[in-house]
């Protein structure tokens, strides 16, 4: 039978006892048959409103022959046992249930996303699902969740921007770094705006992807990825490239707002599109760790969740 992994989490209410009688509800259904669930995990909040108070995370998997779907509409039915009411994104609640993965399945439709877009980077998530499903695979990272846990344990404290360069990003990389304080920002705001042709950008890039120096004490914020624009790949393979990535890499697809006279003076539209989806591919063949994709966001969104990710991964 496919099997399942459930993320689950609470910080209103007897946390674990919801928890516990969660996992217990959905074990007792007959078309789920309970594997392992882990120990229940004491995390800080992490986006959303201030003042909340700590969450309680745990996992569970399961063996079902139900569909994604219909293990969908069960982990709605719980959460609704238990009084949970969405009015907020990352608000406090009573339950919350995500399925993380069903087997290697990727599906994406108007109200299921699999594997969750935000798990590859959130301790919360990973560490109790690495307990209980290590050797499980991440579908389109292709790493198990095992790898996943000590990527995020072992890996330096650096987070790279897949995104076009610009002044856009470069607004993006000082607001998380006023957001956040134990965040650098590693490459100066004025390092493309100053470029005039193509040529000043492409040495401009060459400064860039030189290897930051890593810092005990702050995260290295660089509003560039270091697998770019060497799009025929970086050398060695996938446990290599994962043993030299960056905590995170933030693929940023820009809408076209966020592009001015500057980049215009590098790029035509039709190149810009272009560059855009060569980028997009080679995060998608390349970075094998936590990553976070972010779809036409604007900028103020963008600096949201570039801000909780990175809290979040670290």
């Amino acid at each position: 039978m496919p099997n399942i992994l459930i993320a689950l989490g609470a910080n209103l209410g007897d946390r674990g006892e919801t928890l516990s009688q969660a996992i217990d509800e959905l074990a007792a259904d007959d078309d789920l048959q309970l594997e392992a669930r882990s120990q229940l995990l004491v995390t800080k909040p992490v986006g959303g409103p201030a003042g909340q108070p700590d969450f309680l995370n745990a996992a569970a998997r399961f063996s079902t022959q139900l569909s994604p779907s219909q293990v969908h509409q069960k982990l709605i039915e719980v959460e609704c046992l238990h009084g949970r009411v969405r009015k907020q994104r990352w608000g406090a609640r009573k339950l919350d249930l995500d399925l993380l993965l069903y087997d290697q399945m990727v599906i994406e439709t108007e109200k299921l996303r699999v594997p969750h877009p935000r798990m590859s980077f959130r301790r919360f998530v990973i560490q109790p699902a690495a307990e209980v499903a290590p050797e499980m695979v991440h579908p389109e990272l292709q790493v198990t969740l095992q790898e996943l846990w000590l990527h995020l344990n072992q890996s330096p404290p650096i987070v790279e921007i897949a995104a076009l360069p610009g002044p856009a990003v470069s607004q993006l990389a000082e607001a998380a770094g006023r957001e956040l304080e134990n965040l650098q920002v590693s490459i100066p705001a004025d390092i493309f705006s100053a470029c005039q042709s193509r040529e000043e950008l492409n040495d401009a890039l060459s400064q860039a992807m030189m290897s930051p120096q890593s810092s005990d004490e702050k995260i290295q914020l660089l509003p560039w990825w270091h697998g770019w624009p060497s799009v025929t790949g970086l050398s060695g393979d996938k446990s290599d490239r994962m043993a030299n990535s960056p905590r995170l890499v933030v693929y940023w697809n820009r809408p076209e707002e966020t592009f001015g006279e500057v980049e215009k003076r590098w790029w035509t539209q039709p190149e810009r599109v272009r560059l855009q989806k060569d980028l997009g591919e080679a995060v998608q063949a390349q970075v094998h760790g936590p990553r976070l994709w972010l779809e036409g966001n604007d900028l103020a969104s963008a600096v949201t969740d570039l801000t909780a990710a990175i809290e979040a991964s670290c």
